[in-house]
C-alpha cells in the first residue's frame, strides 16, 4: 500500500528542515532495513510511562529519577481530581503547578493517604487550563511508583454569618466537618470590601486554635493561617487586608486532629495602626521586633517605614538579620500589597527592587517570615533607572555579559534588558545559554512595571540553560530579561530568539506506510518546552480493535523514542512506548489496538534539543 505523508509541520516550518538528498536517503534507508532484519529477533525494551499528557481515569506506571517525573493534566475551571501517588521504594510527594508559572506550587502533599510512603493531593482549579502533575520523592532518590488521576468534588461546608464588629462562641467535636488530612473545623462567611481591614482572634482554655481566612468556592484555599499570634499560647490571630471584595470563609480549627473543646471567635476593627516612620535613604535603619510589636498590614508583628517616592525611580530594599528569617513587604496607603520578597538577599535576608507607577507615600514593612521576633537592619537607597532594554533580533545569535553594573533585581541580582515587538498569537522560542552561570529568562510587558508573564530556569534540559516558549498575549512590545538563577552569577551568554510560526498540525498515516520526517526547533515541545521537555512531531492513524501493529523509528542524528496514545499536543496520553527497541538508538514497538477508534503515534527524542531527520515504518506485525 503506498502512503506516504510529509512531515506534518513542514508547511509551517521558518526556515524548512533541510533534508538529504533523494540517493542518499535511500542508500541510508536500504542498511536501515537491513538492520531490522539482523535484529528482527531482538527482544522488544518497553519504557514506562515516565512523563507526559494524563487524563482524568489514567493509572500510570513510572520512575522518579533523580529530579522527578512531570505529566500534563487538562483540567477545566471547577474540575477536581483527586492524585494518588504510591509506592514501596520511596516517600513519595505530590504537587501541581499551573500552565503559566512553573515556580509556583498550587498544590502539595507528603502523605495524603496516611499510610507513610503514599502521597494523596486534592486540587481544585479555579481557572481551565494544562496543570504540571510533578511525582518525586521526598529526598530525591530514585524509584518505582503508580500514580492515579480520578474525578473529587470538595463537599459543602455550612457556613456560619459573622460580620466585623461581632463574636461567636464554637466548639469542636466529633461531628464538626473535617479537611482532608482529618482535622475538625467549624467555618464562619465573612463580607468585605476590596482593601478592607479586619482583626480575627480565636481564643480557646480546651485546644490549640488555627485560624485560616481564604476563599471557599467550593474548595478552600487559605490567603492568611496563624496558630500563635506573638506567642500567645494557644491562642490565635489573624490582621487580614481583603485584597478582593467579596465573601470570605475563616475556619476554626486545632493545632492537633483530635483535640475537641469550646472556641471565641472575635471580628474586630483593628485598632489605627502606628505611624509609619519616615526612612531614610541611603542611611542604615537598626530596629528590633518584639513580642509587644503590633502587627502590619501583612497581619503579624512589623515595623512600618513610610517611603515618599516618585514614578519609575526605582529602590532598593534591604531588610538583613540574624535573628530571624527576613520578609519584606511594600504597600500603598491603602494597604494593598504591591511588592513582597523573602530571600533575595541571600541566606535568609530579603531584598527587592521597588518601583513605583505614580508619585505618593507607600508603606514598607520590615518583618520575619512568620511571627520571630529580633534585632534587624533596614536599608532603602535610590538606585539608578535600568538602562533602555536592547532591540533583540530574531533568528541571531546575541552575545552578552552579567556584570556589577548591570541593572539590578535585587542587592546581588543583575539583568540585562532586551526589548521586542510581538504580535497576538504569535508562538516565539527564547533560549538563554551560558558556561559561566545557571541561566534564567522572563518576559513581561514593556508597559509599566515590569511583571513576568513567563519564565524559565532550565527548560534546556541540562540544568543550566533556558529555553523559553512564549506564546504573545497581545500584540505590542514586550521585554525579556536576561538573568541568573539565584541573582548571583556573573559572566557572559548567548540569548536567541526564533519565530516557531503556527503550531504544526498533526500528519496522516496508514498501516504499511512510510513517513520520512525532521525534528526541529520549529517542531511543537510537549508542556511549552519546561523542564527540558523535547520536540516532537504526532501522527494520527485508524486502528481496528485487536489490530496488531509495528511501529520501527530510526533516526541517524538522535535518540529516537516512539509512542502510540491517544489525544494531542499536551493532552497526548501515552498508552505504549519505546526507546532501544531496535538498537541503541532506534526504536521499535509492537502494539495491538485496545478497540477500534483513532490514535496518535509520536515521533520524539530521547534528549531534550535534539534534532535531525527520521523515518517512521508503520507495518502489520508478522
Amino acid at each position: 500500500m503506498l502512503a506516504i505523508y510529509s512531515h506534518p509541520g513542514s508547511a509551517s516550518m521558518m526556515p524548512p528542515p533541510k533534508m538529504e538528498s533523494l540517493v542518499s536517503m535511500r542508500s541510508s534507508f536500504l542498511l536501515t532495513v537491513s538492520t531490522i532484519v539482523l535484529l528482527a529477533a531482538a527482544p522488544m525494551a518497553v519504557a514506562q510511562t515516565d512523563g507526559g499528557a494524563i487524563r482524568i481515569g489514567d493509572r500510570v506506571d513510572g520512575s522518579t529519577g533523580t529530579l522527578g517525573r512531570d505529566y500534563q493534566l487538562e483540567l477545566r475551571e471547577g474540575q477536581g481530581v483527586e492524585i494518588v501517588m504510591q509506592s514501596s521504594d520511596i516517600d513519595s510527594f505530590l504537587s501541581i503547578y499551573g500552565q503559566d508559572d512553573a515556580s509556583e506550587v498550587l498544590a502539595s502533599d507528603d502523605d495524603g493517604l496516611g499510610e507513610g510512603l503514599h502521597s494523596r493531593l486534592r486540587f481544585y482549579p479555579r481557572q481551565s487550563g494544562v496543570f504540571t502533575i510533578r511525582a518525586e520523592s521526598i529526598d530525591d532518590s530514585d524509584g518505582e511508583f503508580q500514580l492515579s488521576v480520578s474525578s473529587w468534588q470538595p463537599e459543602r461546608v455550612r457556613s456560619t454569618n459573622i460580620r466585623k464588629g461581632s463574636n461567636a462562641s464554637g466548639r469542636l467535636n466529633a461531628r464538626s466537618p473535617q479537611t482532608d488530612s482529618g482535622n475538625r473545623f467549624q467555618q464562619y462567611r465573612l463580607m468585605l470590601a476590596q482593601g478592607e481591614l479586619v482583626d480575627i482572634s480565636a481564643r480557646s482554655d480546651d485546644l490549640d486554635t488555627v485560624l485560616a481566612i481564604g476563599h471557599d468556592s467550593p474548595a478552600f484555599t487559605p490567603l492568611a493561617e496563624n496558630d500563635d499570634y506573638s506567642g500567645e499560647g494557644l491562642n490565635s490571630r489573624i490582621v487580614f487586608t481583603a485584597p478582593e471584595a467579596g465573601a470570605y470563609a475563616v475556619r476554626v480549627s486545632s493545632f492537633g486532629n483530635s483535640a475537641e473543646g469550646r472556641f471565641e471567635l472575635d471580628v474586630a476593627e483593628p485598632k489605627p495602626m502606628a505611624p509609619a516612620r519616615p526612612v531614610p535613604l541611603g542611611e542604615p535603619v537598626t530596629g528590633e521586633l518584639i513580642d509587644k510589636t503590633d502587627p502590619g498590614f501583612g497581619g503579624v508583628t512589623a515595623d512600618r517605614y513610610s517611603l515618599s517616592a516618585t514614578a519609575g525611580q526605582p529602590h532598593e530594599i534591604s531588610l538583613n538579620s540574624d535573628d530571624f528569617d527576613a520578609y519584606l513587604g511594600v504597600y500603598d496607603a491603602n494597604g494593598l500589597e504591591l511588592a513582597t520578597d523573602d530571600d533575595s538577599g541571600g541566606s535568609l535576608n530579603a531584598s527587592l527592587i521597588f518601583t513605583p507607577e505614580r508619585d505618593g507615600e507607600y508603606i514598607i514593612e520590615a518583618r520575619a517570615f512568620g511571627s520571630s521576633t529580633g534585632k534587624y537592619n533596614l536599608l532603602v537607597e535610590a538606585v539608578e533607572p535600568p538602562p533602555a532594554p536592547t532591540a533583540l533580533p530574531m533568528d541571531t545569535e546575541v552575545e552578552g555579559e552579567l556584570t556589577d553594573d548591570d541593572a539590578r533585581t535585587s542587592a546581588s541580582g543583575r539583568y540585562d534588558g532586551y526589548i521586542f515587538s510581538g504580535t497576538e498569537g504569535q508562538r516565539l522560542q527564547i533560549t538563554l545559554t551560558s558556561a559561566d552561570f545557571d541561566a534564567m529568562l522572563e518576559v513581561g510587558s514593556a508597559e509599566g512595571t515590569f511583571k513576568a508573564l513567563a519564565t524559565d530556569d532550565d527548560g534546556m534540559g541540562n540544568s543550566l540553560d533556558s529555553r523559553l516558549i512564549f506564546e504573545v498575549p497581545e500584540s505590542g512590545e514586550y521585554i525579556v530579561r536576561a538573568t541568573s538563577y539565584g541573582g548571583e552569577g556573573r559572566g557572559a551568554y548567548e540569548i536567541r530568539m526564533i519565530d516557531r510560526g503556527p503550531a504544526p498540525q498533526p500528519g496522516s498515516l496508514l498501516a504499511g506506510s512510510t513517513v520520512r520526517g525532521s525534528l526541529s526547533e520549529y517542531d511543537n515541545t510537549a508542556g511549552g518546552g519546561m523542564m527540558g521537555a523535547p520536540y516532537y512531531d504526532d501522527y494520527r492513524f485508524s486502528a481496528k480493535k485487536d489490530e496488531k501493529l509495528r511501529f520501527i523509528l530510526v533516526a541517524p542524528k538522535f535518540d529516537a523514542v516512539v509512542m502510540v496514545g491517544t489525544g494531542e499536543g499536551d493532552n497526548f496520553n501515552v498508552s505504549k512506548q519505546d526507546d532501544d527497541g531496535l538498537s541503541d538508538t532506534h526504536s521499535r514497538l509492537n502494539w495491538t489496538s485496545p478497540r477500534d477508534g483513532d490514535y496518535v503515534v509520536r515521533v520524539t527524542s530521547f534528549g531534550s534539543n535534539s534534532t535531525g531527520d527520521y523515518s517512521l515504518i508503520v507495518e502489520p506485525q508478522s
